[in-house]
């Protein structure tokens, strides 16, 4: 009987985990929500330069905030400092700003990302 009951809790406990996972929300510093972010500041902030260009930089992230988590949307609203650095037409290059964002996870289960500052 004690060995029925462990193997029910483990299950118990493996579908929670399944379920958090694919349904949750995301946090602030999911790498997934920062290579999205990168996409979207590539495309609005450095589209001018060339393909060739925009590969040569480097984005990181820090000082991750989170101001609100909309438990009924599963959204969270974030800040951070983003920081660009690199060589556009091969002279060193730097950029850095704060971003204020929302994530969430949509219902087939990839991050949306939007700038909201």
């Amino acid at each position: 009987m004690k060995c029925f009951n462990a193997k029910f809790m483990f299950v118990g406990i493996l579908a929670v985990f399944l379920s958090a996972c694919s349904s949750g929300i995301p946090k602030c510093s999911d790498q997934d929500v920062q290579n999205v972010l990168t996409e979207i500041i590539l495309e609005h902030n450095f589209g001018r330069f060339s393909e060739v260009d925009r590969k040569k930089l480097k984005f990181t992230y820090s000082g991750f905030m989170s101001d609100l988590t909309d438990k009924e949307s599963k959204t969270q609203y974030c800040k951070a400092q983003v920081k660009a650095n690199g060589s556009i037409d091969s002279r060193p290059y730097k950029w850095d700003a704060w971003i204020e964002y929302f994530a969430r996870y949509t219902d087939d289960g990839m991050v949306y990302v939007e700038i909201t500052r």
